[in-house]
């Protein structure tokens, strides 16, 4: 794992990099070896990489303190930290299991992981923006909910309680490419789509979101950053962490956004909700009396076309 096949640069590769020139022949030396080893390097003992760079304990010490690091545990929590970047979600797992290894507190350290992502997405999330995507939900005339993969659980939890609070929505199956065209192609501007996407973006979602911004459709979203490729055209973002220290993503932030906008259409707009539970109940009255009607009549037809098949005519 070279530095040039990396897919970003970290702060521990820019540090390495603004001081590689200044740097002595021995730590040069060092410095190549975590940059062209970081996925076996992060995980070896300081006596180990020592060893592997040719060099002594104390010479490895130094580098780090080179570079702004306290101490080499530091030095290779950072360099983890760089490895998981470059990782495919399966990697990942086993890049965790290899590193909580004989971990007593494992299973608190995974709640705490869990609340933790909540709170970094409430504490980051501006009013202004929740208020603006909850607005655009409220005035579009027909609401189209994407999500793929990782997604796909949050846009059908979405879809389910918009539908609850009288919103006419869809979900959109971006693995379909004739659902997505229709769509796509008889949306207006009094719709809406609702993209809901995290690392790695779906192209498929990537390339619808490219196709609405150019059609000029409204569209929303929900993703793990304000950069993420998805928000460039969206008129209003809620960024939520995605961040797991197993998999590549997890969805529970995203599946909390998705209870604090429903219930602020509700609160906010309890008029709409009434109408809907009125016009809901005259549905259900009426369709519940006239389906056991016309069953009662097609089962009473049924018994009489059984009774005359039974009276047939006795042979001579």
């Amino acid at each position: 794992m070279t530095l040039a096949d990396t897919k970003g640069e970290t702060d521990l590769f820019a540090r390495i990099r603004a001081h590689y020139g200044d740097m002595s022949r021995t730590q040069r030396r060092i410095a190549d070896y975590f940059m062209e080893h970081a996925d076996v390097a992060c995980f070896q003992s300081l006596k180990e990489a020592a060893a592997a760079a040719h060099t002594t304990e104390a010479m490895v010490l130094k580098f780090c303190g080179r570079i702004g690091c306290d101490g080499f545990l530091q030095f290779k929590r950072e360099l983890q930290g760089y490895v998981k970047l470059l990782m495919s979600p399966n990697e990942k797992i086993g890049f965790r299991i290899r590193t909580v290894q004989d971990d007593r507190q494992l299973f608190e350290r995974i709640i705490e992981m869990e609340k933790q992502c909540l709170e970094l997405t409430y504490h980051s999330l501006p009013r202004a923006h929740l208020e603006a995507f909850i607005a655009a939900i409220r005035d579009a005339r027909q609401v189209w909910v994407v999500g793929h993969r990782v997604s796909e659980p949050v846009a059908q939890y979405l879809t389910v309680r918009l539908q609850q609070v009288g919103v006419r929505a869809a979900m959109m199956d971006i693995r379909d490419l004739y659902a997505t065209e229709q769509a796509a192609v008889h949306a207006s501007k009094e719709d809406l789509f609702v993209i809901i996407s995290f690392p790695y973006y779906a192209p498929q979602t990537r390339a619808l979101v490219e196709y609405l911004g150019q059609a000029g459709i409204p569209m929303v979203c929900i993703t793990d950053r304000y950069s993420a490729p998805i928000a460039a055209h969206a008129s209003a973002v809620l960024v939520c962490n995605s961040e797991h220290e197993v998999f590549y993503n997890t969805i529970t932030a995203a599946i909390s956004l998705v209870s604090v906008i429903a219930s602020c259409l509700v609160l906010t707009d309890p008029e709409r909700f009434a109408a809907y539970r009125e016009k809901l109940e005259q549905f259900d009255i009426g369709y519940l009396k006239d389906e056991r009607r016309y069953q009662d009549e097609q089962n009473a037809a049924q018994y009489r076309h059984i009774f005359k098949s039974d009276k047939l005519p006795l042979e001579i």
